[in-house]
């Protein structure tokens, strides 16, 4: 679980340090610190909200350290806290959106989900999935097309209350 939460931890310390030097030096103690305590962690509850708070606390210590040593602190630790609950929500969104996504690509038609994965998770290009499927890249396009919002009114219908899902957030 740690190692699939590295990227996702790195974004919530940058989303509190902004482009400090240090995120790395917090990531890095933020891990020993999980690592140290994973007994502490209970199985089948949020790991990434546990893990998350203890960054946050690696940030808030980072933090105290650099006043200690005269350095400047941009802002105050109370916005600090305002930033984290928000990095918190967004990321909050960012999973419920990520498991309507594959509940919403299992649904679609097979060449739809076909082309759609070859793109985006395999990265494979236009011209590159025609030659594949024997299709031509206009066609490709078209699937793609559709595929793409077909997905996005599956989502949005999944999650009443919610915003609606800028497109270009996938």
């Amino acid at each position: 679980m740690l190692a699939d939460h590295q990227g996702r931890l790195y974004g919530f310390i940058r989303s509190l340090m902004g482009a400090d030097a240090g995120i790395e030096d917090v990531l890095q103690n933020t891990n020993r610190v999980l690592w140290e305590k994973a007994s502490t962690f209970t199985p089948g509850t949020n790991f990434r909200a546990w893990a998350f708070q203890i960054a946050r606390y690696q940030v808030l210590q980072f933090r105290a350290k650099q006043q200690r040593e005269g350095i400047m602190i941009p802002f105050s630790n109370e916005l600090l806290e305002s930033l984290a609950i928000l990095a918190g929500e967004k990321e909050s969104a960012y999973e419920r959106r990520r498991k309507f996504l594959k509940m919403c690509l299992e649904k679609m038609p097979p060449r739809q989900r076909d082309v759609i994965e070859k793109r985006y998770f395999e990265r494979l290009s236009v011209t590159s999935i025609s030659e594949a499927l024997g299709i031509k890249p206009n066609a490709v396009s078209q699937l793609l097309f559709r595929g793409r919002e077909n997905l996005l009114h599956c989502i949005e219908s999944q999650m009443p209350g919610d915003s609606p899902i800028n497109s270009s957030e996938f």
